[in-house]
């Protein structure tokens, strides 16, 4: 896949993941949101949101979403401007950690709960095309014209 492309993935992934996480915390202030997507009792946001389970360290789930896509996106426009190194290195990790902590946030939902919630999922999903992204992005070029960042345009040298 082009670097450009890729590239294009990543801000609409992370902006996905925060939206899902926004309106997790939404559904959180104002329960009536929940109605949204609880449509069993096995897909309910209501379920997860009112089970005693859902945060982690003292620190509701939707916070760890929120603080997790600001982090990423700040790192993905380093990554952008700068291409390879350090900052992609940060996004992988940090994308890493949140794909951890997404494994661990859908056992919590599926075993203990006996629950999900699709807003959650949704976040998790995000982060898992964060995570593939920037991995493919770290791949070394193989000449085939894929580049760590796209190419500049004339307007970028002025």
């Amino acid at each position: 896949m082009r670097s450009e492309t890729l590239h294009a993935i990543l801000p609409l992934a992370i902006v996905a993941g925060l939206a899902f996480s926004l309106f997790a915390l939404a559904e959180t202030i104002d329960p009536a949101l929940q109605s949204i997507c609880s449509v069993s009792p096995i897909i309910s946001c209501h379920k997860v949101d009112v089970s005693g389970h859902t945060t982690t360290l003292g620190i509701p789930d939707y916070a760890w979403g929120i603080g997790g896509f600001v982090v990423m996106f700040i790192l993905d426009v380093q990554v952008y401007r700068l291409g390879r190194g350090r900052w992609l290195d940060a996004l992988t990790l940090v994308s890493g950690a949140g794909f951890a902590l997404s494994l661990y946030f859908a056992a919590i939902e599926l075993f203990v709960i006996g629950a999900f919630c699709i807003i959650c999922y949704g976040s998790y999903l995000s982060n898992v095309a964060v995570l593939v992204t920037a991995m493919l992005l770290r791949r070394p070029s193989s000449g085939s014209g894929l580049s760590a960042r796209p190419a500049a345009t004339a307007a970028d040298e002025i």
